[in-house]
């Protein structure tokens, strides 16, 4: 497809989608993986991969650790 950003197709997924996909990941927390993926089929497009990254915030001394979608892609 012609529509590929340098983070991929993220802007053509609803964000329900890639919450609900984000979701089937571990619990994220110090000591997993930096990046994980996950699959979905999004209507009108097709299997998407899409790639999460293991990020954290801090709070004065609270840590709060999340996945963030960075990329997706179509796959076949």
């Amino acid at each position: 497809m012609s529509f590929y950003e340098p983070n991929g197709i993220p802007a053509k997924i609803p964000g329900e989608l890639i919450s609900r996909a984000g979701q089937t990941l571990p619990a994220p927390d110090d000591g997993k993986p930096a990046e994980l993926h996950a699959e979905i089929d999004v209507p009108d497009i097709g299997r998407v991969r899409v790639r999460y990254r293991l990020m954290s915030s801090r709070h004065h001394k609270h840590t709060n650790w999340f996945w963030a979608a960075f990329f997706a892609e179509l796959i076949n």
